[in-house]
């Protein structure tokens, strides 16, 4: 199909160009109003008590503390599979969640295994707006302490031998996520025509098999009346 017939399948074929603009148009609008997400990842690490022998619980390791930190993480997610996934460093806001949280132990075990190696929970958050994402924030920060404390009190440790739990403070932060309006704007505009030009082709496509067909049917029979 050269380009004047394109452009003359185009016009012959108005409404269907009408419809496809309507439709790009209404894309492109929402794509205009994304005002993006905001997203967090906190991390909160596990100390063991200190002692004489430990008096610095930053630099003391525990693969019970670990299990610990993995048990309280359960408690408050509940008992369903945990998706895996290659890297830690996964975010919800790069897996095309909008508003959600998920909260674990960093597993560097890579895509066939599994390895905890610190005592420290992560703690995703990803909402529309900031304000939410600080109101989650405080909220699963706080029950994840109360979960803590709970935990070792049901277990009858002595508050003097509790494990605790801090935030560690550049984790905070809330970033915002947002692309650039005018290259969303300009590949919805491309996607959108080519979708309605590769329409009107495939339309105009059936219509010359169609004809092609039907010359082909009477000059058969005009052989056949003349035989």
């Amino acid at each position: 199909m050269t380009f004047w017939e394109l452009l003359a399948a185009l016009l012959r074929r108005w409404p269907i160009l009408l419809v496809g603009a309507l439709c790009t148009a209404l894309a492109g609008y929402a794509v205009v109003s994304d005002k993006g997400v905001y997203f967090t990842r906190t991390e909160l690490v596990f100390l063991a008590p200190t002692s004489s022998a430990y008096p610095n619980a930053l630099r003391t390791q525990s693969e019970d503390i670990i299990d610990l930190a993995g048990v309280v993480a359960k408690r408050l997610i509940g008992p369903g599979e945990v998706t895996k996934f290659a890297s830690p460093d996964v975010m919800l806001a790069g897996l095309g969640v909008r508003d959600g949280w998920s909260l674990g132990l960093p597993d560097t075990g890579g895509q066939w295994g599994s390895n905890f190696a610190t005592q420290e929970l992560v703690l995703d958050i990803v909402a529309p707006t900031r304000e939410r994402v600080e109101e989650r924030q405080e909220e699963l920060v706080g029950q994840i302490m109360a979960e803590l404390h709970e935990l070792q009190r049901e277990r009858g440790v002595d508050p003097i031998n509790e494990v605790t739990a801090i935030v560690a403070p550049q984790t905070t932060i809330i970033h915002h996520i947002g692309g650039s309006r005018p290259r969303a704007l300009a590949m919805t505009s491309v996607l959108g025509a080519g979708v309605t030009i590769g329409v009107v082709i495939l339309l105009e496509h059936r219509r010359r098999r169609a004809m092609w067909e039907r010359d082909s049917a009477r000059g058969l029979s005009r052989i056949g009346a003349a035989a």
